[in-house]
């Protein structure tokens, strides 16, 4: 005898009632929440904290930032004095059209992102009509439905918000991009480099590891701040790093920072949505008049 009850229309109902909520309820919530924390370790504006908030949903993106002990970081962005050089290198016009292609570009797979979300989160609607009107490959229509809704949350939003974050890959420009994405990636998340190259003989370092329905990003980001060192050496730091203990040693800058981004708490209750098939087996119109068909000939 088995423990799964039999197909009834009062399961089909609270299947079908319960997907359609389950949808509803995802829509009015936030699909993707990205937590940001970040410290200057070393240099002059340490220990300020750096604190962020970004929701993602299925139209907007909000962010709330917040800074901490920010006294030090105040001073240090006041006693900064950085004069670019001669630009006789090829950086002129180029790169911030790029850069601005670059970012209409991961705008649109953000939105294509939500696009491809919100198609999954139908189809998912439809493999459970499917199941009621006993199509062909229903089941199989239903669980791939729910698992590309589920790598939609874990996956595909994730992905597209942290390319928007490292600037995606340009075509022309994928090799260098390739070398500077860690730089790239601590900009956007509030590493405060006012010009560009600005910091010098620095290092970073990005790492990886699974969170509860996401993941963290550590990352590391230093260097030489020619803002802090006198214009009259700013060349010579430049090609060369200072010698400890220096005057224009003083000038190194370290900040670290863990980001998170993970899924929207109400996404975990996509899972419940297996529990109901196995509990409320799908009862199908198409047997139900083929039954009836059959109870009716036996009684002619």
């Amino acid at each position: 005898m088995s423990l799964r009850p039999s197909p009834s229309p009062a399961g089909t109902v609270i299947r079908g009632a319960a997907t359609v909520l389950i949808v509803i309820h995802i829509m009015m919530s936030a699909w993707l929440v990205v937590q940001f924390d970040g410290r200057y370790t070393e240099g002059r504006p340490s220990p300020t904290n750096i604190k962020a908030l970004v929701a993602v949903d299925d139209e907007r993106t909000l962010i709330d930032v917040k800074m901490e002990n920010s006294t030090s970081f105040v001073l240090y962005m006041l006693t900064r004095d950085y004069e670019e050089p001669p630009s006789n290198e090829t950086s002129t016009d180029q790169p911030d059209s790029s850069s601005s292609t670059d970012s209409g570009e991961s705008e649109e797979r953000l939105s294509q992102a939500r696009l491809f979300t919100k198609a999954c989160l139908v189809v998912m609607i439809l493999a459970e009509l499917a199941m009621l009107l006993g199509l062909r490959f229903r089941g199989t229509l239903r669980g791939v439905s729910w698992t590309a809704v589920l790598l939609c949350f874990l996956v595909v939003l994730p992905g597209a918000y942290l390319s928007d974050l490292t600037g995606g890959e340009g075509s022309e420009h994928s090799d260098e991009r390739q070398n500077t994405s860690n730089n790239d990636l601590a900009n956007e998340t509030f590493v405060a480099q006012t010009e560009e190259g600005s910091m010098v003989h620095g290092t970073s370092d990005i790492k990886l590891s699974l969170a509860p329905l996401g993941v963290h990003i550590d990352m590391m980001f230093n260097g030489y701040d020619l803002g802090l060192v006198e214009k009259a050496n700013q060349s010579a730091v430049r090609a060369e790093a200072p010698e400890p203990d220096s005057k224009d040693a003083s000038s190194w800058v370290q900040f670290e920072s863990r980001l998170t981004a993970k899924a929207g708490k109400n996404i975990q209750s996509l899972f419940i949505l297996p529990v109901l098939w196995l509990v409320f087996p799908a009862m199908s119109l198409k047997k139900e008049a083929s039954s009836a068909e059959i109870a009716g000939d036996e009684e002619a």
